[in-house]
């Protein structure tokens, strides 16, 4: 059998039912489809939806000035959306399928009281973390036109974002030393460098998921963080090295999966963690670790670089960070092989 190919659609499953998207145009494809997955991908490759398929990639949308989506379409220009991360714009962009409804509205027409009602709206068709998605979206392309003077105000300045389950206060804390010590030694082969990387190099996860053996130079991970450019040449400290070590190198990656190839994504690297929490073997021996997740280690290994005494500056150096609750701009360039010294010296 012939396997058809359509690029371009976004294809997802709710209620038992199968929808297919244009990602470019928004434009519905086709929708409450009963059935499997393959059974929908050969309704797909009917000869009637393949021409409704070239009708709607031929398409392009059609924004009227003035409007929402003109805005949207503006905003996916600019440095705000082309600078963000992979993974915030593909959150981004399920946010804006949810707001496809609303790309005809008139921005004159717009308040806060409509960005209050979407967000409530978002909430209940989903959930508080994805209204939160739309809030940042709306709130990221509306600073845009402000900025370039296509509106007047930001509609979502004063609107509060939708209060998450449980304390998010706490929601990547710090791991305690027991905890760390329970997990990495019953942690599994694929995991362990992937859990040292974020303890002892403070790493997020998107930048774990894809650093390579050759980053590895004089004793230092070479690193240009993904999130925001910072780069950092991170002194492998004793721990961390023990562990890479003990690594095999069949990948060009650090990091690799149970079938030990490199992680296709940091999504794929997280569900990892996921199904090694839900692990009798994690639950019994970390019987507190139920809202342990791996960001809360690189929250630990800037906790650990304060218990050393270094202060905010310092930290947001060692983490690869921007921040400017120092006050301006300094140079942490210059800084930082006298920084990893220091830690080198208080912490070993």
């Amino acid at each position: 059998m012939t396997k058809v190919r359509l690029k371009g659609l976004k294809i997802y499953a709710r209620n038992g039912r199968w929808y297919a998207y244009v990602r470019e145009t928004g434009q519905k494809l086709d929708g409450g489809f009963k059935g499997g997955k393959a059974e929908f991908l050969a309704h797909l490759a009917t000869p009637a939806m393949l021409s409704a398929y070239s009708r709607a990639i031929d398409a392009q949308p059609i924004r009227s000035h003035g409007t929402f989506g003109s805005l949207i379409d503006f905003y996916k220009t600019k440095p705000k959306w082309l600078d963000l991360s992979p993974r915030t714009q593909a959150d981004y962009e399920k946010a804006l399928t949810f707001l496809e409804p609303t790309m005809d509205t008139p921005l004159v027409e717009i308040g806060p009281g409509d960005i209050a009602e979407t967000r409530d709206r978002a909430v209940a068709a989903h959930y508080a973390k994805f209204a939160n998605d739309c809030l940042s979206v709306l709130s990221a392309a509306f600073s845009a036109g402000r900025e370039y003077g296509m509106v007047q105000t930001n509609p979502v300045t004063g609107i509060r974002r939708a209060k998450t389950s449980g304390s998010t206060k706490d929601a990547n804390r710090r791991w305690t030393d027991k905890e760390w010590t329970s997990v990495i030694a019953i942690a599994p082969p694929h995991l362990v460098a992937v859990l040292g990387l974020a303890r002892w190099a403070g790493l997020r996860g998107q930048d774990i998921a894809v650093i390579r053996w050759d980053a590895l130079r004089d004793g230092a991970l070479c690193v240009t963080a993904r999130k925001n450019g910072v780069y950092g040449e991170i002194p492998v400290f004793p721990p961390l090295k023990e562990i890479l070590e003990a690594e095999t190198r069949e990948t060009l990656t650090i990091a690799k999966s149970a079938r030990r190839k490199p992680y296709p994504s940091e999504n794929a690297l997280r569900k990892a963690w996921h199904d090694f929490k839900k692990s009798k073997s994690y639950t019994t021996a970390v019987p507190t670790g139920a809202d342990l997740t791996l960001h809360g280690l690189r929250v630990t290994y800037a906790s650990w670089l304060r218990d050393l005494g270094f202060g905010k500056a310092d930290i947001a150096a060692a983490l690869l960070d921007k921040t400017d609750a120092m006050g301006g701009h300094y140079a942490r360039g210059a800084d930082k092989s006298r920084l990893w010294k220091r830690i080198a010296e208080r912490g070993f």
